[in-house]
């Protein structure tokens, strides 16, 4: 009778110990659950305000490089302008003007090896090296015209999105489609920073060459990332 009642007992406790740590499994997983829910919606949260930002930075830059890439095309791009009352010499003088732009540092400090005064028909270019630019002379005021010395004006934008997603593993939780766009967003504001290095190395160094080609290559991926922010924002929503 002793031996039957042990048995039970140990059933019993076995029972009780297999059962304790099955809810034990079961409660550690869905507090991990719940927690990962948690940092799901913080992170969508997180994704959400950081789009919102660069979408609006990104569409400020876009309507700023669209207006000077205008003027650049229609060469009305302004570098210099200087009243002629304000200098001693006659501006219709090519050789003067040679010897003004020697000094005048167009574009900072950067010095040129050659600087010329060319006059085209009716029209006058000045030649700084290997870059060209427009001469006028309007209302009494001595114009130069061409590309060069922008300002670029490249938004702060934040790209730290993704890796929060892949750091908190809530990536793995997403809806494939929001990863996707999110992914394409990530991988075009990283051309996007690559490209402003880029364009920021040529303006300081002066050069007129390559310019116009990098400004026009931000100007289209500022449009491709207006268009995937769009894409992604829909997704959130």
């Amino acid at each position: 009778m002793k031996n039957k009642i042990n048995k039970q007992q140990l059933i019993l406790e076995f029972v009780s110990v297999v059962f304790a740590v099955i809810l034990a499994l079961v409660l550690n997983g869905w507090r991990e659950s719940s927690a990962l829910n948690a940092n799901l919606v913080k992170v969508e949260k997180s994704i959400l305000k950081e789009v919102q930002r660069n979408d609006s930075l990104i569409r400020q830059s876009h309507t700023y490089r669209g207006d000077l890439l205008q003027k650049v095309y229609s060469n009305q791009n302004l570098l210099l302008a200087v009243s002629t009352s304000d200098l001693d010499f006659d501006v219709n003088n090519n050789s003067k003007l040679v010897d003004f732009f020697k000094t005048a540092l167009l574009f900072g400090q950067k010095e040129y090896h050659t600087v010329q005064v060319v006059q085209e028909g009716g029209d006058r270019v000045l030649i700084l090296d290997n870059s060209v630019f427009d001469l006028k002379l309007e209302a009494g005021t001595l114009q130069v015209l061409g590309l060069g010395n922008v300002e670029l004006k490249i938004p702060d934008l934040n790209n730290q999105s993704w890796d929060l997603a892949k750091a908190t593993g809530t990536i793995t939780e997403m809806d494939i489609a929001l990863v996707e766009k999110l992914g394409t967003v990530n991988a075009l504001i990283e051309t996007y920073l690559k490209t402003s290095e880029s364009a920021v190395q040529l303006v300081y160094s002066g050069a007129q060459k390559g310019l116009m080609p990098v400004l026009e290559d931000l100007y289209n991926l500022e449009s491709k990332i207006m268009k995937a922010n769009s894409e992604l924002l829909e997704e959130l929503d």
